[in-house]
């Protein structure tokens, strides 16, 4: 009988927490360049999808979630869903394209025309491999991407604690060093379970969690003074 009980109230929760939720339709805009296939995914809920020929495109989310867009012609953007969000019909995002590099092969062409050559420097500079010039562009690997997702993750988990609670609060009330504030945004980010607590909006839940996060971060930077 308790585990019946168990199930149904994890299955009312799961369908509360989808009820929050809602489908909403965008437009990604670039200033007339093609915008089809752009990747977007929800951060807190990790739904993906991609954008069509005319750059639209529709995701589950509720507010506070957290959409980033990329593309490898494009400049990475982030959008903060917030209540407004969901009352529009549709939303209208920019995207900045990134510069159009010239091909390669064109390069290659005119290869014998360099500063040494054209005697505006007197040494010889490196000359980058293909390979070299990839790994040092802005494109990334796969890791780099999973990467900046995490880094996304933590950065959302901050900005959602700083609209609930300032330094003011951080420092009067929870007894974090003033000098260590950020160090402390940074100590919390990286803690999943309270990550967990955040994304759930519950406010008395997430004020409880973080005074615990503060004295074990405070108990911390006792014993690291004790040990010098």
């Amino acid at each position: 009988m308790k585990k019946n009980k168990i199930i149904i109230l994890t299955f009312f929760i799961s369908y509360l927490n989808f009820a929050q939720e809602k489908l909403i339709k965008g437009k990604i805009i670039a200033d007339g360049n093609n915008v089809e296939g752009i990747n977007l995914m929800n951060l807190v809920n990790e739904k993906s999808t991609i954008t069509n020929s005319n750059g639209e495109f529709s995701i589950l989310v509720k507010e506070d979630d957290l959409l980033i867009f990329s593309a490898e012609s494009f400049h990475y953007k982030r959008k903060l869903i917030d209540a407004d969000d969901l009352k529009k019909d549709l939303i209208i995002i920019e995207m900045e394209p990134k510069p159009i590099e010239i091909p390669e092969v064109i390069v290659n062409q005119f290869s014998y025309l360099t500063a040494y050559n054209l005697g505006i420097i007197n040494y010889i500079p490196r000359v980058y491999t293909v390979a070299e010039r990839r790994m040092n562009s802005k494109v990334g690997t796969a890791a780099d991407r999973k990467a900046q997702l995490e880094a996304e993750k933590k950065a959302m988990i901050v900005e959602k604690i700083e609209r609930l609670f300032d330094d003011e609060y951080i420092v009067q009330t929870l007894k974090i060093d003033p000098d260590y504030v950020k160090a402390f945004k940074y100590y919390f980010s990286e803690d999943k379970a309270f990550a967990k607590v955040v994304n759930s909006k519950i406010e008395d839940d997430i004020t409880l969690a973080i005074i615990e996060i503060a004295q074990k971060y405070n108990e911390l930077q006792t014993e690291e003074i004790v040990k010098e």
